[in-house]
């Protein structure tokens, strides 16, 4: 007596699952394994632990000009400072992996040797190493947007936003200063000092200052460096922005937006000096100032 086979037939168009395909952990420390592999990990290793220094390096070329010269800027150096250690290892396995290819398989090719041939399958449909990874990244990311989110919020109450002079949340009054740019020069007027103008920025240390900001003819940008604020210039608009300078020196100003054939020497300085100077400059200046 005959049996009829009653399980169902495999779809011809599809291919059937493999029976000996060992389970993804496996798979997974079967590839770790691998001598290439090994040879990528160790190589990320040694990467991470030497761009870490590169983040102190950056605020080194960051503070060779005098800054942070303001809570603004100081905020801006700590997230570049954290950026770069938190990035280090994501750059470090893409260094690795560039270097093997060029040096590792390079060296392999011109032997006129063939890539050792492996029995599992590709790393790329293993579901351990791509949970962890898109793990790995989704933490970074998540880490990185909830940083920049906390930051962005803390410079700008730094900077005053677009508050109203005259409604700025400080027990002091602001020093209050028109900015002009113009190809290519920038001019700095004082309304509340009779409405002195300067080539130079002066602004007494530990007092906030309100910047409004325009342009006579095109799309400047101003940028004082090592206070860490910078804005558009934008012809028939004023932009608003400010900053509490607190650290005494003179520092860099210059136009972050390209103007013109003489965009690179749009720039002056800004003086930040005690009070006393800043009331004797006023004077000197032909403006008065009562304290």
């Amino acid at each position: 007596m005959s049996t009829v086979d009653q399980r169902p037939l495999a779809d011809p168009e599809q291919p059937e699952e493999p029976t000996n395909r060992p389970a993804p952990r496996d798979r997974f420390r079967e590839w770790i394994a691998r001598p290439y592999a090994r040879r990528i990990v160790i190589l990320t290793v040694i990467l991470t632990l030497l761009i870490v220094p590169v983040a102190f390096l950056v605020l080194h070329f960051m503070n060779l000009s005098g800054g942070p010269a303001s809570p603004v800027m100081y905020e801006i150096e700590k997230t570049m400072f954290v950026f770069t250690v938190v990035s280090a290892p994501l750059m470090a396995v893409t260094l690795a992996i560039l270097l093997y290819s060029l040096v590792g398989w390079g060296r392999v090719k011109a032997k006129g040797l063939e890539p050792p041939m492996q029995e599992s399958p590709a790393i790329r449909g293993n579901s351990t190493a791509t949970v962890l990874w898109i793990s790995a990244t989704s933490v970074l990311a998540f880490f990185l947007v909830v940083w920049g989110i906390t930051e962005l919020a803390t410079i700008t109450a730094y900077s005053y936003g677009s508050t109203a002079a005259d409604q700025q949340p400080n027990s002091q009054k602001a020093v209050v200063v028109n900015v002009t740019g113009q190809q290519w020069v920038w001019t700095f007027e004082y309304p509340d000092e009779q409405g002195i103008t300067s080539p130079t920025l002066v602004v007494p240390v530990n007092r906030p200052v309100y910047f409004n900001v325009t342009s006579l003819d095109v799309v400047h940008n101003f940028w004082a460096v090592e206070l860490g604020i910078k804005i558009d210039a934008n012809p028939g608009a004023v932009t608003n922005t400010g900053v509490t300078p607190t650290k005494l020196g003179t520092f860099n100003i210059r136009c972050a937006e390209l103007c013109g054939l003489h965009h690179a020497y749009m720039e002056t300085t800004v003086k930040v000096v005690t009070p006393e100077e800043y009331q004797a400059w006023v004077r000197e200046m032909g403006g008065k100032r009562m304290a």
